[in-house]
């Protein structure tokens, strides 16, 4: 290892030190605006989604952001679990996930939390796949104390079904799914559907940026199980009313990116809650502590 390396490394240890030192300050963060659902006595469950984190090592508002964000979460009195659909860091670097699981678990923003991995989980393209992957795996264990056996999963939580995909290629540019993930997939639909119950399925891309399989034949197997929502990110779209739409027969949701930039704002997601007949989606700025009020849907379960 040459100096230079050396040197950046250090810089780096430090900028974080720096950076995790600042989050212990009482001014660093707030204690977020208090919400609930809109009839908690009726609610099966409810979680909030965030995508796009994209902490960065030497970019401290992305620690902030999160931080903050969290904070936001956590204020929900209802809420259960927190699903981050990928993008979670910038570069796939050790500092990175530190902070990011650090963090995760310092605040505990709810019981559950469901980490789905994004390219720039694996390294956008720029470091080996299979090593990357282990990696995810490896944080997941470590930090939130899942037996993660796959970078893909699932969770049933109050009775409705979590299922997190991921892509198992280097390529950034779209989804690849293995022959043994679908086959991993149609089984969990298959049990959802004869429990009968809820099933939202977690993605880092949506549907269309399928690479290796159709994409509407994709969508069709989802409808085929009654999935009844799905939800991702990585497009970075500002959150508004286009960011709800249905593509192949199936209800999507486009998450923005939640970390501010000279581009995006910071702050935004959903939360859902879900009843016995319906799922209730409201679009949130976790930052301010505000609803975004015309961002309200329903959609029937099954």
């Amino acid at each position: 290892m040459d100096i230079s390396t050396v040197m950046e490394f250090i810089k780096q240890v430090m900028a974080t030190l720096m950076i995790l030192l600042t989050m212990m300050s009482p001014a660093f963060g707030g204690n977020g605006t208090a919400y609930e659902a809109e009839k908690p006595e009726e609610l099966v469950t409810s979680f909030a989604v965030i995508s796009d984190i994209h902490v960065e090592t030497n970019n401290p508002e992305s620690y902030k952001n999160l931080y903050d964000v969290l904070e936001g979460i956590k204020a929900g009195k209802n809420v259960d679990t927190v699903v981050y659909t990928g993008d979670n860091v910038m570069n796939g670097q050790l500092l990175e996930n530190i902070f990011f699981y650090s963090a995760v678990r310092a605040v505990k923003p709810a019981e559950n939390n469901l980490v789905l991995v994004g390219n720039h989980d694996l390294g956008n393209g720029a470091r080996d796949h299979e090593n990357s992957a282990k990696d995810f795996i490896a944080n997941n264990n470590l930090y939130l104390g899942k037996k993660l056996e796959n970078i893909y999963y699932y969770d049933v939580i109050d009775g409705c079904y979590m299922i997190c995909l991921a892509t198992e290629h280097g390529d950034p540019d779209g989804l690849k799914m293995s022959d043994e993930q679908l086959e991993w997939l149609e089984g969990v639909l298959t049990e959802a559907q004869q429990a009968d119950a809820p099933v939202i399925v977690f993605c880092h891309y949506p549907i269309r940026m399928i690479l290796d399989r159709d994409a509407n034949e994709f969508a069709a197997l989802l409808k085929k199980y009654d999935v009844d929502l799905y939800v991702h990110g990585h497009i970075h779209d500002d959150l508004g009313k286009d960011n709800f739409y249905n593509w192949g027969g199936i209800n999507c949701i486009n998450l923005p990116r939640i970390t501010e930039t000279t581009n995006y704002v910071a702050g935004d997601g959903i939360v859902v809650e879900v009843y016995e007949d319906e799922l209730l989606v409201r679009g949130r700025d976790f930052i301010k502590g505000e609803w975004i009020e015309e961002l309200e849907y329903r959609y029937p379960i099954g």
